[in-house]
């Protein structure tokens, strides 16, 4: 029996409670979360066990999962925390592990037999024999690497039928073997398999040649690109159907660390295109260029004749999030928001509305702080009432956005 349902499902990155919050809101069907240091992105992304009750309570009351990512690569040392951490996940109520340490694997599996398993994707699984291996280990999904194309995935989906399988639909990508990479822990000491790492992979270097010490050139970009260990960010929005005919039951977006705001976008879109598929809308492409990205790519997943490290590291950002609505009057047309960035009266801002399709568009006519004085402009943590040129209702959550 194929484990598959009609629709695969929309996994989005939770980095902190408001983006666990945010995905549910904006259509994942469910979220991963980071266990504190055990997880491949703690800076920033780790939840108190408050927050993950909270979380947790959240998602389950909109019938949305949580998976708790715990998929350092351990030392003997780690073992017993990470056992002890997850031991208050659990009771918290995740409903599955990302792990890929194999000895951790087999402890949970001892300690915890219900909890369902996901083998992290730094386990580079890329074959069906593999797949069948942590089948009998008792893992219930496989993040598989992301080296594969489709047809492999499809011919792995085809030996091996009655297992999950999941893979990355859009997000930065590592440019290493599976994220597997020693760049960070040999440079700075802080190892990218201990969730630490400090992505030398972007930065810019030098070139030495070693018989003319004092001669040093800069490597810079050409026609060609230059950025050779830098990957560009994966987007699949247009090839959403050939990922479900590949018998994909998880797609997958990065992010843990982004913004609330990409998330959304994020969720928002594949969300759409998951549900309209096989029909594509180029609109969707569009609202993807207006997160923060670096240049997109399709990845390995067509065929390598898509060059993913050539060209510029740099981000490119056409919109910058500047505050989430906490309340709407739309007779006196008013909104209550909390910003999260600069803006100022005289802007045009964006509506992101999780209850809506549209994007809607309004000039900042007046603003009005908690002290009930004008001002002139907002910045973060600030709290405005906004005067907005309609009478259309605006969804409480919902994102502001104003074009740089």
């Amino acid at each position: 029996m194929k484990v598959k349902s009609e629709k695969p499902e929309l996994l989005s990155p939770a980095g902190d409670l408001e983006k666990l919050e945010t995905a549910v809101r904006f259509g994942a069907d469910a979220v991963y979360v980071g266990a504190g240091s055990f997880s491949l992105r703690t800076q920033q992304t780790s939840f108190s066990f408050e927050d993950l009750a909270k979380g947790i309570k959240f998602a389950h009351q909109h019938k949305v999962k949580v998976y708790l990512a715990i998929n350092i690569f351990a030392f003997d040392e780690d073992l017993k925390p990470m056992l002890d951490y997850l031991g208050q996940a659990v009771k918290l109520g995740i409903d599955a592990a990302i792990i890929s340490d194999p000895g951790f694997i087999y402890i949970v599996r001892q300690k915890y037999p219900k909890l369902k398993i996901h083998l992290s994707t730094q386990a580079n699984t890329l074959n069906s024999e593999t797949v069948r291996f942590w089948q009998k280990q008792g893992v219930k999904r496989i993040v598989l690497g992301r080296e594969l194309s489709l047809a492999q995935v499809k011919k792995i989906r085809k030996t091996v039928s009655d297992i999950e399988l999941e893979l990355f639909v859009h997000g930065a990508m590592c440019m290493s073997y599976s994220g597997r990479c020693l760049l960070s822990k040999f440079m700075t000491g802080r190892s990218a398999n201990q969730g630490e790492c400090t992505h030398p992979c972007r930065w810019q270097y030098r070139l030495k040649e070693m018989q003319r010490p004092d001669e040093e050139f800069l490597i810079e970009e050409d026609s060609r690109g230059t950025y050779v260990m830098n990957s560009k960010d994966l987007c699949m929005i247009e090839h959403v159907q050939a990922m479900i005919d590949a018998g994909v039951d998880s797609f997958k977006i990065e992010g843990r660390m982004k913004s609330a705001y990409y998330v959304a976008i994020a969720t928002k879109i594949y969300r759409k295109a998951i549900d309209a598929a096989p029909q594509y809308d180029p609109n969707w492409k569009s609202e993807l260029e207006n997160i923060s990205h670096r240049n997109y790519t399709t990845g390995f997943y067509l065929g390598e004749d898509d060059h993913e490290n050539l060209g510029d590291s740099s981000y490119q950002r056409k919109y910058a999030f500047v505050g989430v609505v906490d309340g709407c009057d739309p007779q006196k047309q008013e909104l209550k928001v909390k910003a999260r960035n600069y803006f100022a009266v005289g802007d045009e801002l964006e509506i992101v509305n999780p209850k809506a399709d549209e994007i809607r568009k309004f000039k900042v006519q007046k603003a009005v702080n908690q002290d009930g004085l004008t001002v002139q402009e907002a910045h973060n943590q600030n709290y405005v009432s906004l005067t907005y040129d309609g009478k259309y209702d605006v969804s409480r959550f919902s994102l502001l956005r104003r074009k740089i």
